[in-house]
């Protein structure tokens, strides 16, 4: 034989039905439904070619040019540029594109078409396994996404090259992370219902199922999909469930572990509008339709029937057989749990979104005002009503809110009134803001979740297809804007980076023309007078208007190619204009532009919300301050470059998702939408220039030791790898002259690859077993060597016990120590874990040391600062079992007396601010109303009401304070009646003892303490007796030693011992000593001497000096 190698079938083996099947030379032509079918081509003719369609007896002639229109292709427009085919290609059915024998439109349609029958959904662009196109089955396909496939693609067969799959995409990016030591990007992209949120969830599953992560953060970043999927995807036209919002993943990795440590979700740019509005046929987010259909939650927020909502009936879709509300609402509630929100988070969340619902249902009706002027009251309150609850604002101000607006003209702020039109947007503005805030809050409250220490990252972009709608506006221009970006991105890493990489190799390359988007960028972004950046400058000017911004854009840009306007369209009012993308023309209305693009409620609104008694929902509409609110496409466009820049940082990866129909069912493929699809998204043109460029390429080093096993029994004489290379191949006695010889790399098409697979895996059959049995035992044995080695020095860490950094080095040595040898054997050293948990002990308190070295050298300190101290404090007194330094256990001593100074010098500046708040006792909640106390005396009851906060001789009927145990208000009688007979007021033949009696009564009922300490402020109040305040003042000083009052009531009990009349300081100093020392369990026996002692005493308290770092 020849020697030559091939995996056609050569015809002396072929049956006399596949000769004549094959015979004749083959094309491409139209066929109605499938876009293309094969022909073979009959005879050339003057006018044309007449060819005769596969499985037909009937001849068609393709004109010269090659434009047909007719019956062939269902009357659509249709060049036919005859591409050759090789019939017996039909056959085979390849799983990279760029292996094709031919690359057009109908063999590739071909191929997708043939592998979405079998059920083969996934196809490669390129040996380099970067580009992956996906086609939506609507079905789901038992065993494609297991825990099998999962363990196949994370232990690939070293001699058995995988099926394309997004495991694939995931697998390679996850080792590249690794091994290359350099973050890497998945971009997921296509149109509404193409598969893109399907795809995201695979790749973060097969990331989180090979890596995992010490603390759970792997099921966390899944667990987030189902809470933001219910607040961010909705059914539309195209898709059940798709994506309103972009989002950017960055999953990041421990490189000491290889396990995931944490993670960052980034959104873009919520489709707000469709809280207030969805088309026919679609529905509003999920959530609102999961919370009418749970039981629980529509009975706390009344949310009756969804259809009686205005915000979700309008578009005549309320329910949708394959989605289950009620079943993704468990799945929202398992996720938050998952996701740490506490109760009142959650509750917040619903309250939140219960509030949205109920503000759409809010209806106007006509008011006449003053001047005949025309205004709008609320119809039906009980909506109004519900809403501000739900926000924790009173329905009189919301109510205002809604049907008033406030403006300022020089200074002067006036209210005009709005008509019901106008209060009705104005309400879809408020619920739009509303949602668009939460569901902020809800990513950043996730990210919470994960956050973990940042490092290498594998990012994840599942961002809005290309939109063209019946009427697009300011939101599709973003979109588009967007996908734009992100072509250019895929252009340049595809298609650029190939061509340099032939011209850095001095390889001849023939430049394939590809769209270049660069001018379509520049004419929405460029400065200064790109349309985004000349709407925000419309946005600014005072008179600025839609039209005057319409004029403008079309002034600058009408000489350039890419954008068009009606020259009829200022006789028609029109405010429309149209942009030529990649893919496709798009026209957009502008009429509603500014709006949008400012995006900004009433200020009266924004106040309202702000001054909210939900702190969480005041929350969401912070003081801005003199900030300027910054424009939505200025966010965007921030947001979007930043994330370019990220990309363009990365290695990136693409899975090109395509729709096979319209109409969301399984098993129907439709040629000219996948093609159409096809063509925008960039895949023809990366088959092309892949196919007719150089697709596989090796270095010379990689080629040698890849390929020298095709000749196993040739002794080489080369000895640089170049040479080797050469060798190699002229041995083989194959046609390899279509290699090309770079400076660094060999490179080669499609033919010469399949002939080195096909020779390498005839080889490797008889190589390879022998190999590994000698291979496997050797690395295996020096495995064990560097797992011992890096056991030891983990060890000699742990012995040592509170040497951080010494540990922290012996863990990261792990790495070096075992080095590439750890991606074959799952091992790890023994006590590598006990040393990261110890790290990680250690590691708090080398975090707390921080915090009480900066916090103890505070001498003024606010309470933002004793919040923290305080925390750090009682975080370290449940770390006590943890080995620490000296000078942690000095700094934690030290910290603890710093929070009191804290304490003691907070408060003052609090006091000494806002004094006047704690002056009276009538000031206080904790007392009884007068007319409640007055009410237990049948008589004089009068002056019992007016006397209660003051002075009186007369005992009381009860306590002053408000007491559930009805025995605490007997007591406080009895306290009351021993401070009278103590200060005189009262004959007693042993007043000290009832002094002493008042005391102990205290220190036995905590319960009573305030009480005592309100009876003796009231007994100093416009006092009309100076002895018995004297006497008064002694007993105070006696208690202050002896007991502390709650600490509701703390801040008037300093506000009267601020006003004593001598000893101001003793009287704190005393208390402070009380509070923060040991408490006596009894009154003093000898009153009179503990007060002469309190008098004498001049010392300050040590409490309130700072603690001396000495």
């Amino acid at each position: 034989g020849s020697g030559e190698i091939s995996w056609e079938k050569p015809d002396e083996l072929k049956s006399k039905k596949e000769l004549e099947e094959e015979s004749g030379n083959w094309t491409w032509i139209p066929h109605p439904e499938k876009l293309w079918q094969p022909a073979r081509i009959k005879e050339e003719k003057a006018d044309g070619t007449l060819v005769v369609p596969e499985g037909s007896k009937k001849s068609i002639l393709v004109p010269k040019g090659g434009d047909m229109c007719g019956p062939e292709t269902k009357g659509r427009k249709q060049k036919v540029p005859l591409w050759p085919l090789s019939r017996s290609s039909l056959n085979t059915v390849e799983e990279d594109l760029v292996a094709l024998d031919g690359v057009n439109e109908g063999m590739i349609n071909h191929t997708l078409a043939k592998r979405y029958g079998q059920s083969e959904l996934y196809t490669w662009v390129g040996a380099s396994r970067s580009v992956l196109v996906s086609v939506n089955p609507y079905k789901w396909i038992p065993g494609l996404y297991d825990e099998s496939q999962i363990e196949l693609h994370n232990e690939r067969p070293p001699n058995k090259p995988l099926p394309p799959h997004p495991f694939a995409i995931a697998s390679d990016s996850y080792n590249d992370m690794l091994l290359e030591k350099t973050d890497q990007s998945v971009l997921i992209s296509g149109e509404s219902g193409a598969g893109k949120t399907e795809a995201t969830k695979q790749v973060l599953k097969f990331l989180a199922s090979v890596a995992g992560s010490e603390s759970n953060v792997e099921n966390k970043i899944l667990m987030a999909n189902p809470l933001l999927e219910a607040f961010g995807n909705a059914k539309t036209i195209r898709n059940n469930n798709s994506s309103r919002f972009g989002k950017w993943i960055e999953v990041y990795v421990d490189p000491t572990t290889s396990g995931i440590c944490g993670a960052k979700i980034l959104n873009y740019l919520l489709e707000k509008s469709r809280v207030v509005y969805q088309q026919k046929g679609e529905r509003n987010y999920h959530i609102f339709y999961q919370m009418c259909q749970d039981s629980e939650l529509s009975s706390s927020y009344e949310l009756d029937d969804a259809k009686n909502f205005n915000f979700l009936n309008q578009s005549g879709v309320i329910k949708t057989s394959d989605v289950n509300d009620e079943g993704d609402m468990q799945e929202v509630r398992q996720a938050m749990q998952e996701l740490d929100f506490t109760s009142d988070e959650k509750e917040w969340v619903f309250r939140t979104t219960a509030a949205v619902l109920h503000l759409g249902n809010v209806g106007f009706k006509d008011k006449k005002e003053k001047g005949s002027v025309k205004g709008s009251q609320i119809k039906d309150k009980k909506s109004v009503a519900l809403a501000a609850e739900f926000l924790g604002v009173t329905q009189e101000k919301l109510e205002k809110v809604l049907c008033y607006r406030s403006i300022s003209v020089r200074r002067e702020v006036s209210t005009i009134p709005l008509d019901p039109t106008v209060a009705r947007d104005g309400t879809g503005s408020l619920a739009k803001g509303l949602y668009g805030r939460l569901f902020d809050f809800l990513v950043r409250r996730v990210n919470q979740s994960l956050e973990g220490k940042e490092g290498r990252f594998m990012g994840i972009l599942d961002i809005f297809g290309f939109e063209i709608f019946e009427n697009n506006s300011f939101e599709q221009l973003c979109i588009n804007f967007a996908n734009e970006k992100l072509q250019q991105q895929f252009n340049r890493t595809t298609f650029k980076e190939e061509e340099q990489l032939y011209q850095r190799e001095g390889i001849d390359f023939e430049h394939i023309e590809f769209i270049d988007n660069q001018v379509v960028l520049d004419l929405i972004e460029a400065k200064p007078v790109g349309i985004l950046l000349m709407l925000d400058e419309e946005c600014l000017v005072p008179e600025g208007s839609n039209p005057k911004f319409m004029n403008k854009i079309e002034a600058q840009n009408k000489r350039n190619d890419k954008f068009q306007t009606d020259k009829h369209r200022k006789l028609e009012n029109s405010l429309a204009f149209e942009i030529e993308h990649y893919a496709g023309i798009v026209k957009y209305d502008s009429s509603q532009f500014m709006e949008k693009n400012k995006d900004t409620l009433f200020q009266d609104m924004y106040d309202l919300c702000a001054s909210s008694k939900d702190d969480r929902t005041a929350a969401l509409f912070p003081d801005l301050g003199k900030r300027q609110l910054k424009s939505l496409s200025y966010q965007f466009r921030g947001q979007l470059n930043a994330l370019m820049e990220r990309l363009y940082e990365t290695d990136s990866r693409y899975i090109r998702c395509i729709k096979p129909n319209n109409k969301q069912r399984p098993d129907m493929y439709e040629a000219p939408l996948v093609v159409e699809q096809l063509r925008y998204s960039g895949v023809f043109e990366a088959v092309q220039i892949r196919k007719q460029g150089y697709p596989f390429r090796l270095t010379y080093k990689k080629f040698a030791c890849r390929y020298q096993c095709i000749n196993p029994t040739h002794r080489y004489k080369a000895r640089d790898d170049e040479g080797i290379c050469k060798e190699l191949l002229k041995v083989a006695k194959q046609d390899f002259s279509g290699i090309q010889f770079g400076k660094t790399m060999l490179l080669y098409r499609a033919d010469e690859h399949k002939k080195l697979k096909l020779l390498r895996n005839l080889a490797l059959e008889t190589i390879v077993p022998r190999c590994q049995r000698v291979i496997r035992g050797g690395i295996h044995r020096e495995y064990m060597r560097r797992l011992a080695k890096a056991t030891g020095q983990i060890q000699d860490a742990l012995d040592v016990a509170n040497d951080i950094e010494m540990l922290k080095e012996a863990i990261n040595a792990v790495d070096d120590t075992i080095g590439p040898l750890a991606v074959l054997f799952k091992q790890k050293p023994t006590n590598l874990e006990k040393a990261k948990a110890h790290r990680d002990r250690l590691q708090l308190w080398v975090d707390l040391e921080r915090i009480f070295e900066r916090l103890t050298a505070e001498e003024d300190p606010d309470q933002s600062q004793l919040d923290e101290l305080t925390e750090s404090v009682a975080r370290a007194s449940e770390l006590l079992d943890i080995p620490r330094t000296d000078k942690q256990i000095k700094l934690y001593d030290l910290a603890r007396g710093q929070v009191i100074y804290m304490e003691i010098n907070v408060n003052k500046k609090h006091l000494d601010d806002h004094g006047h708040k704690y002056e009276s006792l009538a000031q206080y909640s904790g007392l009884k109303d007068p007319k409640e106390f007055a009410k237990k005396k049948l008589f004089g009851r009068a002056k019992l009401e007016e006397t209660m906060h003051v002075w009186t001789k007369s005992g009381i009927p009860c306590g002053l304070n408000r007491f559930e145990d009805k025995k605490l208000d007997k007591l406080a009688k009895e306290s009351f009646a021993a401070i009278l007979a103590y200060s005189g007021l009262k004959k007693n033949p042993d007043p000290e003892m009832m002094g002493s009696k008042a005391i102990q009564l205290a220190i036995d009922n905590e319960g009573l303490r305030d009480e005592v300490y309100a009876q003796l402020i009231k007994q100093t109040t416009n006092c009309q007796d100076q002895e018995s305040e004297e006497r008064i003042w002694d007993i105070t000083a006696a208690c202050v030693g002896c007991f502390c009052p709650s600490k509701d009531f703390e801040n008037f009990v300093f506000m009267h011992l601020r006003r004593a009349p001598a000893n101001k300081d003793q009287y704190i100093s005393t208390y402070h000593n009380t509070k923060y020392g040991e408490k006596p369990k009894s009154a003093p026996h000898n009153l009179g001497s503990i007060i002469k002692k309190f008098k004498n005493n001049k010392d300050r308290s040590r409490y309130s000096v700072m603690p001396n770092r000495a």
